[in-house]
């Protein structure tokens, strides 16, 4: 597994991403220059379709449609003007969509007093959208090529984070993927900045994928190393304090839910009682749908602690 050491400075991970100076354009002109800064021959070859910029009404739509525009798109490929263009309008997303600060959020030690669960005072548990989460680093669920979700209309927190974060994190999973020699494997974790994501980093995971079979237990220690790894990755970075899961493994990947909340609660209790909670002192579960965040407080209700 290629080391933080091989491609911290390749990818800049210490410097800052600046947000944009005040752009006087509206996000139809910018939008105009982004599709102007586009590698020839793009929006023919069917990654992206765009009729006419006056058919986008709203931010909506411009954001949806940039989306599609940006797929498979890396930073290298996209002149600076449209990089310009494209941070501005993504930087105007992110004040659309609302902020959720992280450290704000209702520890389980507070939502749940009578939860048996070890790490209930430095654990919080939160439904919402990822690109809204304000916390020192996200975890992807990635693809083992890194290069985001393949699938313009799919839900996942992988084309969510990419499209949010923007073309110059492609660049950076590119440049990891190209000095590792090979695809990542399921288990590890690789860091980058999120660039115009609200967070300051995001730790890709690659999580094990059931098609269908039953539950092993490679899978379980695959699924249990996703989070080791990250945690320990964040750890050495050095200035992550605040650690934001997804439902790794579940959904499409056929985990069941139960077993693999289980997994998680029960790995990141361990982590933080093996390591203290001096540096990541918050690690927030962040869970999209109802039933599922039912799921959660259902299981840290029943806990028993070792």
């Amino acid at each position: 597994m290629l080391p933080l050491s091989a491609y911290r400075e390749a990818i800049h991970l210490d410097e800052p991403f600046d947000r944009p100076k005040p752009d006087p354009r509206s996000d139809h002109a910018l939008f105009n220059a982004v599709l102007a800064g586009l590698p020839e021959g793009h929006l023919s070859n069917g990654s992206a379709q765009v009729s006419s910029i006056e058919e986008l009404y709203d931010m909506s739509d411009i954001q949806d449609t940039l989306r599609l525009t940006l797929m498979g798109l890396s930073a290298d490929e996209i002149s600076e003007d449209a990089l310009d263009a494209i941070n501005v309008l993504l930087y105007r997303n992110s004040a659309a969509l609302g902020r959720t600060t992280g450290n704000n959020l209702m520890r389980i030690s507070e939502m749940m007093p009578t939860s048996d669960y070890g790490s209930a005072r430095n654990v919080a548990m939160w439904r919402g959208d990822v690109r809204e989460l304000v916390a020192d680093a996200v975890v992807n669920a990635a693809l083992p090529s890194l290069q985001g979700c393949t699938d313009p209309d799919h839900p996942c927190i992988d084309n969510f984070i990419h499209a949010q974060a923007g073309p110059w994190l492609r660049d950076d999973c590119k440049v990891i993927r190209e000095k590792q020699g090979r695809d990542d494997q399921v288990g590890g974790a690789k860091l980058t900045r999120a660039y115009r994501m609200p967070a300051n980093y995001v730790l890709h995971t690659v999580s094990p994928r059931l098609e269908g079979a039953a539950v092993t237990d490679a899978d379980r220690a695959a699924l249990a190393s996703c989070y080791t790894s990250c945690l320990d990755l964040a750890l050495e970075k050095g200035d992550i304090h605040t650690v934001s899961f997804c439902a790794l493994s579940t959904g499409e990947n056929g985990f069941p839910f139960e077993e693999a909340t289980k997994i998680a609660l029960s790995t990141v209790n361990n982590w933080l009682h093996s390591h203290g909670s001096d540096q990541i002192n918050l690690v927030i579960f962040n869970i999209f749908e109802d039933p599922d965040a039912r799921r959660y407080i259902d299981v840290l209700q029943h806990w028993i602690e070792d």
